[in-house]
């Protein structure tokens, strides 16, 4: 390399190549490239070091690129390294004189390599310029190192991408609930992840690989910490001074800081009440999903609402007729979702007391009326005191279930009590109701419809199934029944302790 060339560069797209007369990259290697592609396959190594690396390091680098016998050109730029292999006449080895260059690589130079990538090349069958197939084979292998990180800080991130890699196989494990969408986790889908100390330039390169991709999530040993979609970082790129400012210097100056972040357990409607409330100018931004705060993913808008519009679908089609709640299908799939999350919760199950004398005597339209006015009581509770977490089933007739966390499901039970009660009288017509008649036809007295309310408790890592909670909300329905008025009883699962409450 002359003295002239090195003072001569040029940036293509931010890779600094040679210079010599005209055209875009380097005409003695176009020139090499193409006289290889007569006689076998080409093949591009990438390698970016850890900068300040070291003299050693530089040394252990020189000796390993004297010992490639099938390399034939090489770039170094500070930090980066362009390696080109040829192959042999009628043989197909390129793949595998790259994979053997990375292994005798990374001995030596493990703890100094950031990243590595490859790439093959051949001339195009559609007419494209010899160019514009070297330029392609340069952005693959860039694309390519970001999929095969090394170690340090790098590392972090190839652990983040792996279990994004990995991502739609653990939500099909931890979410799936016999095809109702209901968890966001449902949604998480691999999405690219970069080290906050990731270079801007780095980010770009993957943008430029890969039309379809949108944004990039930053994250730190798995732990999402920003996002940077494509769309921002090609506005401030664009600008007059962006390139210079930006190209070189760590993408967690750059990214979103606080992107909207949910567990995976949210539910998908809340989440997207949470995404439309976002600024215009996040609007259309992926949505994060994490495990235990560790990354497993992404959701896009579309998708989001896609499922929305599913899972409305859905609910129309499964939901009780007369009061619009989630029927049993609905109703087994959430109490098999909150299982599986492992997390403290409690059921609550509602019925009323002499409905059927209720309907024989005032009639069944009356009846029906009674039942959508449970529903409400239920609905209105929950809305003031609940969250949007929250479940309400109706399971058929005057029974219905609610699924709450169990911090407040003793309040809820003891507000919907009152509720109920405060109202029921306006059903009876201005009748004043002294008796009525139990199921077996036999007049108790009493003054009229009352609620009885089972609540159990399922403590964090209890070991349940649809099939106990059902059983013991049955038994503790049959307590609450046993006695007079309206009331709730309680039970607690994986403790010793079992508690009881009247209103």
């Amino acid at each position: 390399m002359n003295h002239t060339r090195m003072k001569r560069q040029a940036i293509i797209e931010g890779i600094h190549v040679e210079k010599i007369g005209s055209g875009l990259l380097n005409r003695d290697l176009i020139r090499a490239i193409k006289e290889r592609w007569q006689r076998g396959d080409v093949g591009l190594l990438y390698v970016q070091l850890r900068d300040g690396c070291g003299a050693s390091a530089i040394e252990a680098l020189r000796q390993w690129e004297s010992e490639q016998e099938r390399l034939f050109w090489k770039q170094r730029l500070d930090s980066e390294a362009f390696y080109w292999y040829h192959g042999k006449p009628k043989e197909d080895l390129t793949e595998k004189v790259l994979k053997a260059a990375i292994q005798s690589m990374a001995a030596p130079l493990k703890k100094n390599i950031v990243r590595m990538g490859t790439a093959l090349t051949a001339p195009s069958i559609s007419g494209r310029s010899s160019q514009a197939m070297i330029y392609r084979t340069i952005l693959e292998a860039l694309n390519s190192a970001w999929n095969a990180e090394w170690n340090g800080e790098a590392a972090a991130a190839r652990d983040v991408a792996a279990v994004v890699q990995i991502g739609s196989e653990a939500k099909e494990r931890v979410y799936s609930n016999d095809g109702q969408l209901y968890a966001i986790g449902q949604l998480a889908a691999p999405f690219p992840c970069f080290s906050s100390k990731a270079r801007v330039s780095e980010v770009a390169y993957m943008f430029d690989s890969n039309s379809k991709i949108q944004g990039a999530i930053i994250a730190d040993a798995g732990r999402p910490v920003g996002l940077l979609m494509k769309e921002k970082l090609h506005q401030l790129l664009a600008g007059q001074f962006g390139l210079p400012l930006y190209w070189n210097r760590a993408v967690e100056k750059i990214m979103d800081e606080q992107p909207l972040i949910v567990d995976a357990d949210m539910p998908v409607e809340q989440v997207s009440q949470l995404a439309m409330a976002r600024d215009f100018s996040q609007l259309y931004d992926v949505v994060i999903i994490t495990k235990e705060e560790q990354l497993i993913g992404a959701a896009t808008i579309r998708s989001i609402l896609e499922c929305m519009t599913a899972m409305r679908t859905e609910a129309a089609r499964t939901a009780n007729p007369l009061t619009g709640l989630p029927g049993n299908e609905g109703i087994q799939s959430e109490l098999q979702r909150r299982i599986r999350a492992k997390e403290a919760f409690a059921v609550i199950y509602a019925d009323l007391d002499y409905f059927k004398w209720f309907n024989d005597y005032f009639g069944f339209s009356q009846g029906d009326d009674l039942i959508r006015y449970l529903a409400n009581v239920l609905r209105e509770e929950i809305a003031l005191r609940g969250t949007a977490n929250d479940f309400i089933g109706h399971i058929g007739g005057d029974d219905f279930i609610m699924v709450t966390k169990r911090d407040y499901a003793e309040q809820l039970c003891r507000q919907m009590i009152a509720k109920f009660d405060g109202g029921i009288k306006q059903f009876y017509g201005g009748a004043e109701v002294t008796s009525v008649e139990d199921r077996h036809g036999n007049l108790v007295k009493r003054e009229g419809v009352t609620l009885s309310l089972s609540l159990m408790i399922a403590e964090q890592d209890a070991e349940l199934t649809p099939d106990l909670i059902s059983r013991t909300s049955a038994k503790l329905k049959k307590r609450a029944k046993a006695q007079i008025g309206s009331v709730y009883v309680m039970e607690t699962i994986a403790e010793s302790h079992h508690g009881e409450g009247r209103v």
